[in-house]
């Protein structure tokens, strides 16, 4: 969370204390009428409203997929509510009335900046950016393929790391065997056009789904015709499986190619894979709690950076430095 949106955090917090002491003060001898307007609007201007800027802020542009449209009026916001409030409270009942009015003109005020700048980041999202070609890996010719996936003319081998999407998206009658193996969701047109834009690999759909493995990919083998290879740590040379007979097997096992850039779509557990020399890159962007969070075997760099806040071509252009490219 950034300064201003954890600073509404935390001034809710506040404010519900101070609401609480306030509201002691009613319960016991008659207060004057300025501690039960305070209390009143300490509890909903105070510590409801500010909770919902702080998490409003945080959570709905994530939900939608983007980021917040005006971010620079989120320090106008906080203090035109701060101050809107606090003013309110102390002018009430004050002998000079058009000083509670301003300052409720500015709560208001406050109020209309928050919804401008939501409604403006839920409904006008910013176009993609468009990322630059990769580098065809070594060795190949023509435009990379699409990550996880070997070129178009070459055949490649079954692993449990290829991710769902890009499975069915190559063979879509994939989908009917994953079905078949307990799948059902891929039933549905719907979601299986949702599930290409996720990264979740045939490995991680049957450990969610409590699905055996083996059986999976043979079910896919036999609908695909490809042959199964066990997936290692990366995809490197070192790692492949013999050719078969009449067959060049390329090992599809993870978002990240050693000796290619790296994408926006890799995933970061893939990234630290291939790339150990990223580690610093993660550190130094995301923190120490990258290394042990569960979302790094499914969170791409464009969605971490989203939920970080971060700006995604700096951290591309951080980790292909480290990759030596």
């Amino acid at each position: 969370m950034d300064r201003y949106t954890k600073g509404f955090v935390l001034a809710s917090l506040v404010y519900l204390m101070a609401a609480g002491a306030l509201g002691a003060l009613t319960r016991g001898a008659p207060s004057p009428e300025w501690v039960k307007f305070a209390h009143v609007h300490f509890n909903l201007a105070g510590f409801m409203s500010m909770m919902v800027y702080g998490v409003g802020y945080f959570i709905l542009p994530r939900f939608n997929g983007t980021t917040l449209k005006f971010p620079g009026l989120v320090p106008v916001h906080f203090w035109l509510a701060n101050v809107g409030l606090i003013g309110m409270v102390s002018t009430y009942r004050s002998d000079f009335p058009p000083a509670f009015h301003a300052f409720a003109a500015t709560s208001v005020l406050a109020n209309a900046v928050f919804v401008v700048n939501l409604v403006a980041t839920m409904l006008f999202k910013d176009a993609e950016p468009e990322e630059e070609a990769e580098t065809p890996v070594a060795g190949t010719s023509g435009p990379a393929a699409p990550q996880g996936l070997a070129s178009s003319d070459a055949p490649v081998a079954l692993s449990p790391d290829i991710r769902v999407g890009e499975l069915i998206t190559r063979w879509p009658h994939a989908a009917d065997a994953l079905v078949a193996a307990g799948l059902a969701g891929l039933a549905d047109p719907a979601h299986r056009e949702q599930i290409k834009s996720i990264p979740v690999t045939v490995r991680m759909a049957c450990q969610r789904h409590n699905l055996d493995l083996g059986p999976t990919m043979q079910r896919l083998s036999e609908a695909t015709g490809l042959p199964i290879v066990a997936a290692g740590p990366s995809p490197t040379a070192a790692s492949a499986p013999p050719p078969i007979a009449g067959r060049t097997a390329v090992t599809v096992t993870a978002t990240v190619r050693r000796g290619a850039p790296i994408g926006a779509d890799a995933i970061l557990g893939d990234i630290l894979a291939v790339y150990p020399e990223t580690e610093k890159v993660f550190r130094k962007h995301f923190g120490g709690g990258c290394f042990t969070c569960p979302g790094q075997k499914t969170e791409t760099v464009r969605q971490s950076a989203l939920l970080h806040n971060l700006d995604m071509k700096a951290v591309l252009a951080d980790l292909n430095r480290a990759a030596g490219h």
